[in-house]
C-alpha cells in the first residue's frame, strides 16, 4: 500500500513537531504535564503558599504511597521548598516541571498530586477548611431570664 500524500504530510509535521502527537496536550498543561484522571490534588499557584497546602499533600501521600508530586519549577523557590520536604520526608516521588508552558498565574497549576494510573476522583480543586463561626450563646441574660419568666 502507498503512502498517500496527506499521510506524508502528517507524518513529517509530527517530526518537525517533535514526533509523537500529544493526546490531550491542553489537559496536560493545566495538570502539569499528566492527565485529570490520574490526580487527586490540584493546587493553583495562589494557594500553593496557603498552611493547610502542605498539610492535605502530605495527607495524601502519607494515604497512598503510590502518589507523587508534580511541583511547577517557575514558582519560587520559598514556595516550592516546602513540597520537596514532604517529598523527602516521606520518601515520595516527585518531579519539577520546569517548561515554560507551565505559568505561574494564580489559578494555574502549582502543585499536582497524581497517580501514575487513573484515580477518577470527582473533585480535585484544593479547598480550604472553612473557619468555625463562633456560635451564639445559648445561655439567656440575666434580664431576659428575669423579665421572661
Amino acid at each position: 500500500m502507498m503512502p498517500t500524500e496527506n499521510n506524508v504530510q502528517a507524518r513529517l509535521d509530527q517530526a518537525i513537531n517533535g514526533g509523537t502527537p500529544q493526546i490531550n496536550p491542553d489537559e496536560q498543561r493545566r495538570y502539569l504535564g499528566t492527565f485529570r484522571e490520574r490526580v487527586a490534588l490540584v493546587i493553583p499557584v495562589a494557594a500553593v503558599t496557603n498552611p493547610e497546602a502542605p498539610t492535605q499533600v502530605e495527607a495524601l501521600l502519607k494515604d497512598h504511597s503510590d502518589y507523587g508530586l508534580l511541583i511547577n519549577g517557575n514558582l519560587p523557590q520559598a514556595d516550592q521548598s516546602p513540597y520537596l520536604k514532604i517529598a523527602a520526608r516521606l520518601h515520595a516521588k516527585y518531579t519539577l516541571k520546569n517548561s515554560a508552558e507551565y505559568g505561574t498565574e494564580p489559578e494555574q497549576a502549582g502543585i499536582v498530586v497524581a497517580a501514575a494510573t487513573a484515580l477518577n476522583v470527582a473533585d480535585v480543586q484544593f479547598k480550604t477548611t472553612p473557619e468555625p463561626t463562633a456560635k451564639p450563646d445559648k445561655t439567656p441574660s440575666f434580664w431576659h431570664r428575669l423579665f421572661h419568666h
